[in-house]
């Protein structure tokens, strides 16, 4: 629906980032939140660092941003806004429950 209405408001050219909207969250917490709403297990859900992640990979490893969250403002100023992640979550879990 984004990459349409972008093209159908022929807005200026240029990247648009598309993701849910709603609190910024670590994959961890996406992960949990995801674990919650399945099965009640969010609380086996464990953080991991990135140094941590990697910390016996063999060869180069590319590097990660701190904060990787997208900005969701230029999308949002040609009128087009996100649904809520979480909330879109709880649809779709419903959905094929």
């Amino acid at each position: 629906e984004a990459i349409f209405h972008v093209l159908g408001s022929h807005a200026p050219y240029g990247t648009y980032n598309c993701t849910g909207s709603g609190a910024v969250k670590s994959w961890a917490d996406i992960a949990r939140a995801v674990f919650e709403a399945a099965n009640g297990n969010g609380d086996r859900v464990v953080p991991v660092s990135t140094d941590d992640y990697y910390a016996g990979a063999e060869g180069p490893v590319a590097p990660r941003p701190v904060h990787s969250a997208l900005d969701l403002s230029k999308l949002e100023s040609v009128g087009f806004h996100m649904p809520d992640w979480e909330e879109e979550l709880q649809c779709y879990l419903s959905e094929i429950s």
